[in-house]
């Protein structure tokens, strides 16, 4: 079957599992996974959008990048082992942690959004700024829709 001839699910599901794994290649000269670079590109977005500390749990990067609880915990933990995040006590709920990035994730951060940007761009080669606003309009339309907002 040629892929012209696959429907549209189909070719979603192949166009995201050749980026995640093109992406995956080039992170591991970083010794990186591409879910620990979902774990604390989350964690800066939330810091630099003055989040509240709710925000920096487990169970909320779990929510925000659809992952369950007990895969985000063990990201974390190899994160903590690495250097990049350290677990703090939540200063009002006693069961939770806060995530927060330490300084050695804030220095690799910019290489390995180089690395995401080139595979970005690699996998957009040929498409005019209009085809690439155009994809990501569909592409936030159909999240919209799948997530029933």
């Amino acid at each position: 079957m040629e892929v012209r001839d696959m429907n549209t699910g189909y070719l979603i599901q192949l166009s995201a599992k050749l980026m995640k794994n093109n992406l995956q290649k080039r992170l591991d000269e970083e010794n990186f996974t591409v879910s620990q670079l979902a774990v604390i590109k989350d964690l800066q977005m939330q810091q630099e959008s003055g989040a509240p500390l709710e925000r920096f749990t487990a169970v909320s990067i779990a929510e925000r990048l659809d992952m369950d609880k007990p895969t985000v915990s063990g990201i974390i933990n190899r994160l903590v082992e690495k250097g990049f995040v350290e677990k703090l006590s939540h200063p009002t709920d006693k069961r939770a942690q806060v995530i927060a990035l330490t300084n050695e994730s804030v220095v690799i951060l910019p290489k390995l959004e180089q690395v995401s940007n080139e595979t970005i761009e690699a996998s957009l080669k040929g498409f005019s700024d209009i085809e690439k606003d155009k994809l990501n309009s569909y592409l936030i339309r159909l999240i919209s829709n799948l997530r029933g907002d």
